[in-house]
């Protein structure tokens, strides 16, 4: 085999591995942060469930179930339940990033949580949510891990002396 054609191949496989752009992490970093957005939207309009539903993916599981027992929509089922009267959960994300190659992002910012307490009044919690998403073969985005931990109490003043 000649040379010239041997460097003619060597240079467009070259060619080849580098013509692959790396992903545009500004423009994926938006579409998770909008993603987001939209999955609290559909909450506060649908209901937790319908929305919890929507954006999961079909793989997706939780920490707070089993999550060798429960994925995809049963481990959504077995999280969320059936909506009630009276529950709203709302958030927004404070950070979002995504990885190198463009498959996996995550958010990560503050909820609320607002429904009627044993005693019929509203009871208030607070804390931080996490939301892994991955690209899906379509390309959009779909949760494949959602978790959330309350604010720690606030401890009480020290007495005075």
């Amino acid at each position: 085999m000649p040379v010239s054609f041997v460097r003619l191949v060597l240079l467009a496989l070259v060619f080849s591995l580098t013509a692959h752009a790396a992903p545009d992490k500004d423009k994926l970093k938006a579409e998770v942060a909008a993603m987001e957005e939209a999955f609290c939207a559909m909450a506060k309009e649908k209901g937790l469930l319908a929305a919890f539903s929507h954006f999961a993916a079909p793989d997706v599981a939780f920490i707070d179930t089993d999550p060798r027992q429960f994925r995809g929509p049963a481990a959504v089922l077995e999280r969320m339940g059936p909506d009630k009267p009276g529950i709203s959960l709302t958030w927004s994300a404070l950070f979002t990033d995504v990885s190198d190659d463009g498959t996996l992002g995550y958010n990560y910012g503050r909820y609320e949580f607002r429904g009627p307490g044993p005693d019929g009044k509203e009871r208030v919690g607070k804390g931080f949510f996490l939301t892994i998403w991955k690209r899906q073969p379509d390309g959009g985005w779909k949760y494949v891990m959602d978790t959330g931990a309350p604010d720690r109490p606030i401890a009480p003043a020290a007495p005075k002396s």
